[in-house]
């Protein structure tokens, strides 16, 4: 979840039979101390039960009691009009216990076919912030957001552009780490679900120019606490062409270094396996002319459980990041992958986030 800081998203997994064996959550909205543990390759078949609900978490949660602790949903669209591709992300996020940039809307597109990009960020007073509990229903200057787990409506409006589309999940609901609940940066809890497959129609209007966009987006949903510690991640949302979903996440707090996938199938059922570090594969390193922030724009990454090798490269342009209140920024940025997955041939599209330094 940018603009908290540089600080959004990170985990340390926790495999489900460790969040079973100690008995530490009682419900999906439950703030509960997690078990650190080291991620392995397995199938999550056994019937161990979600710790979140695609239907029922869209809504607003309760706000523990922590400065950092946050709401957040987003997705990310790769869609096409008129022989042109285009990248689009979308994500609202609320810090209820703070003071200062406590409310947030980001926009951002950009024109892959072309090289165009623009994104906008609108800080919003916690009055003129609606996000209702229990349901998908935000409501802020410039966004409207609403609908449940089966269709969902989004409008936008900028000063150079709009985005009107309908998002229509084709597929089961991704619960990472299988469960939906894992440990963020050295030991604190997270919770996080997606919804990976969502058919995505819609218009997209910019710099007066008009689209009519059809494509696919990848919607996600956390919350929890954030902690302090934190000083790195990447996310990346792979689709393959076997209908797998892969979430990887690569973090650095200040005790724990973590690089591992959640991995959905078809079916439903999920593998949780080990990354090889992303640091040892990344190359072509981009400095921000807005922020003086580094950060890579190849991978080359492995994933041994799943005889899997992929290079994963920034496409567009590499200027794709959003600036924070803090003067800092994060990279959200369209990507594309080719390589070994389960020992064939793939190639497919996806998003990279970056927050951090990385200069080491």
């Amino acid at each position: 979840m940018p603009a908290i800081g540089t600080k959004r998203r990170a985990a340390a997994l926790v495999t489900a039979a460790g969040v079973l064996a100690f008995g530490t959550f009682v419900g999906s909205s439950a703030q509960a101390t997690v078990p650190s543990a080291t991620p392995t390759a397995r199938s999550a078949t056994s019937g161990i039960p979600a710790l979140v609900d695609a239907a029922a978490d869209l809504g607003r949660h309760a706000a523990g009691p922590q400065q950092t602790w946050f709401d957040s949903i987003y997705f990310t669209s790769s869609v096409k009009a008129n022989g042109q591709e285009f990248g689009i992300q979308v994500h609202t996020r609320i810090l209820p216990n703070r003071d200062e940039a406590a409310y947030r809307w980001t926009l951002s597109v950009i024109n892959k076919t072309t090289g165009w990009y623009k994104d906008y960020a609108a800080m919003v007073e916690p009055k003129d912030y609606r996000w209702s509990e229990g349901k998908l229903d935000i409501k802020a200057p410039g966004l409207s957001w609403t609908g449940d787990s089966v269709r969902q409506s989004v409008q936008v409006q900028t000063p150079w552009g709009s985005l009107d589309v309908q998002l229509v999940p084709t597929g089961p609901a991704m619960n990472y780490a299988s469960t939906g609940v894992f440990n963020l940066a050295d030991g604190v809890p997270n919770y996080e679900f997606a919804l990976p497959e969502m058919r995505t129609s819609g218009t997209l209007v910019v710099d007066g120019e008009k689209h009519t966009i059809r494509g696919t987006s990848w919607l996600d949903r956390q919350w929890g606490e954030m902690p302090t510690s934190l000083t790195r991640w990447t996310w990346m949302n792979l689709s393959m062409p076997n209908g797998d979903k892969v979430a990887i996440w690569d973090t650095i707090g200040a005790k724990s270094k973590d690089s591992w996938a959640t991995v959905l199938h078809p079916d439903g059922s999920y593998d949780v396996v080990d990354v090889e570090p992303l640091a040892q594969g990344a190359s072509r390193q981009w400095t921000s002319p807005a922020t003086g922030q580094t950060y890579p724009t190849r991978w080359r990454i492995r994933i041994p459980a799943l005889q899997s090798e992929l290079d994963v490269r920034v496409t567009g342009n590499p200027d794709q990041e959003i600036e924070t209140p803090d003067g800092s920024g994060y990279l959200e940025a369209t990507a594309a992958f080719t390589g070994k997955y389960n020992g064939k041939q793939v190639r497919g599209e996806n998003y990279v986030e970056m927050t951090g330094e990385w200069n080491s």
